[in-house]
């Protein structure tokens, strides 16, 4: 017998309210495995999830989260590997457009802003897997999140322009050294987290990219082509993730 869609949405939910909690990913993944398998007998008698753990799911979810320790090594793991992740996929694409100039606006804050989006990232997941809300609200609560990352990193940059800060310039030999290294922690950040998402992302945003620059079109029809390139195709691969999504969860449904 499979689980209710009732049962599956709170599993899903509480394994992401426990993960963005701090909590250890494999005590995660069985404390859920129990629960599934003790949902699945209670179902048989027509109980639902809310009889069995006699409380609200944000209740429940509370009460497990305090039970579990907040597991710092894979917090402090995470963070150093998205960092290295997301500044190797900056320096890779500066690397490409031969602009490897950085300000100390922009060396001390990426690192923060990245930070910072990622516990508002696990803020985010935390409130919307124990609150009721809605798809508008939780497509306006990622939008924002994506958003505001975008803002200050830009806004950095243009703080850089405008006031006069201690730069450091890698050049020369120290240009194919610094693409070699984003390359190489690319794949390896790719290997850690088995997707290979930033590899195909990084070819998306850059290859076309170089392909438009090397183009005889005018300035002006390159800057419209880049401008049109990067939704296009980075659009398209999520839309195809969504579809690919869609289509598996629609073949593991049971046929009633």
């Amino acid at each position: 017998m499979s689980l209710s869609k009732e049962s599956e949405d709170f599993l899903g939910n509480l394994r992401i309210y426990l993960i963005s909690s701090g909590k250890n990913e494999k005590e995660v993944d069985e404390i859920v495995g129990e629960l599934e398998d003790h949902l699945v007998e209670t179902e048989k008698r027509g109980k639902s999830v809310a009889e069995v753990t006699g409380l609200t799911p944000r209740e429940y979810m509370d009460q497990i989260s305090g039970e579990m320790p907040i597991d710092y090594k894979s917090i402090f793991k995470y963070i150093v590997m998205v960092l290295l992740g997301a500044l190797s996929f900056i320096v890779l694409g500066d690397a490409l457009s031969g602009d490897l100039e950085y300000s100390l606006f922009v060396l001390i804050g990426y690192p923060l802003v990245i930070t910072g989006f990622l516990f508002c990232t696990a803020a985010v997941f935390k409130y919307v897997s124990s609150h009721p809300v809605s798809k508008v609200r939780e497509w306006t609560l990622f939008l924002i999140l994506g958003g505001v990352p975008m803002v200050l990193l830009t806004g950095l940059l243009f703080l850089s322009q405008i006031i006069d800060a201690p730069t450091v310039a890698i050049e020369g030999v120290g240009e194919f050294f610094a693409l070699a290294l984003a390359i190489a922690v690319l794949i390896g950040v790719s290997l850690w987290s088995k997707t290979w998402m930033m590899i195909i992302l990084a070819v998306l945003l850059n290859g076309p990219e170089m392909l438009i620059q090397q183009s005889s079109f005018s300035e002006e029809t390159k800057l419209i082509l880049t401008g049109i390139s990067l939704p296009v195709f980075v659009g398209g691969y999520f839309v195809l993730l969504i579809l690919k999504d869609k289509k598996k969860e629609k073949q593991s449904r049971p046929v009633m």
